[in-house]
């Protein structure tokens, strides 16, 4: 059955978007109908189904790209559905996203969200990559060494810093043989990488250093390393 030039008010009730979803439940809608719901109406000439049809053709990493203005000027988009739209997108990155709703503001939050990520038998190396709101972006275990020493380079971090369009950076690796206090060679891997984090626009937030029962840490913020 053809949806087009007909309203949906007009259509038997079981094949309406809305109550087909509450008689049979979300899994049997198509993603047309699924649109159609969230955008709610239609145009003159053309039903919510199809218009929300017409915008499918374009494809969902083209309209995550598609800056709102731009689609609205399809016919048949307004701000109002093109917001609609932008919205329901960021809203599924959002959900597909491990560490959606995880934001960390202070030392103790990133210590708390990382205490339980490191194998205590040998010493890693793990990034996390934060956006303007200081929400959890991406984790990345950038190195895995040996009892007492890990080796990385700031490229490696920064790497996935650039493909994620992250803002700002936590580092952290563990003593797994020692107490949490930083050595003279993480003070000067900070340094390194506080630099090129620099020369490439993001923001070094904190190297955070975990001693050997993951039990107590030392922010290199916290005592004006960083």
């Amino acid at each position: 059955m053809r949806y087009r030039g007909k309203p949906i008010r007009e259509l038997p009730e079981n094949l309406r978007p809305r109550e087909k979803l509450l008689q049979k439940g979300e899994k049997v809608l198509s993603d047309e109908e699924l649109l159609a719901i969230l955008l709610s109406s239609g145009t003159k000439g053309t039903d919510v189904v199809s218009l929300s049809k017409e915008v499918l053709k374009l494809g969902w990493d083209r309209l995550r790209e598609m800056p709102v203005d731009e689609l609205m000027s399809y016919r048949g988009i307004g701000k109002v559905k093109a917001l609609k739209i932008k919205a329901l997108i960021e809203l599924a990155d959002r959900m597909n996203n491990p560490f959606s709703g995880a934001c960390i503001t202070s030392p103790s939050e990133a210590y708390e969200f990382l205490k339980d990520k490191f194998d205590g038998r040998k010493e890693s190396l793990i990034a996390l990559y934060l956006d303007t709101s200081h929400r959890l972006v991406g984790l990345e275990v950038v190195a895995v060494g040996t009892f007492n020493t890990v080796h990385a380079l700031p490229k490696d971090i920064l790497y996935r810093a650039v493909e994620l369009s992250a803002y700002g950076i936590i580092v952290s690796h563990n003593h797994p043989g020692g107490d949490a206090r930083p050595s003279k060679q993480d003070e000067l891997f900070t340094q390194r990488l506080k630099e090129a984090c620099k020369l490439l626009g993001f923001e070094l937030i904190d190297h955070i250093i975990l001693d050997g029962r993951c039990e107590h840490y030392s922010s290199m913020r916290e005592v004006g390393l960083i």
